[in-house]
């Protein structure tokens, strides 16, 4: 599978803080500037009372099994949602 290009606009899942987020480890974030095809920076949707919370050169992946092999804190690095 290829990974998609990221463009402004598209939605990928970041970790979160369950506390913070209803309980879920993560949350959907908006791409709001891309650097390359791994790096961009996203506004998060958490699902709780807090503003949304933007991200910085978040290392992006192709799917939550990269996501959780990947070396890195869950706050810096996002994937691609499956498809449904």
């Amino acid at each position: 599978m290829t990974q998609p290009t990221p463009s402004l606009g598209r939605i990928v899942l970041i970790g979160v803080d369950p506390l913070f987020n209803n309980g879920a480890d993560v949350a959907p974030a908006i791409i709001t500037r891309v650097w390359n095809d791994a790096c961009v920076n996203v506004r998060v949707l958490v699902d709780g009372h807090s503003a949304p919370d933007w991200r910085t050169s978040v290392y992006l992946l192709a799917d939550r099994a990269a996501y959780d092999e990947h070396h890195g804190a869950p706050s810096v690095k996002a994937y691609w949602p499956p498809r449904v």
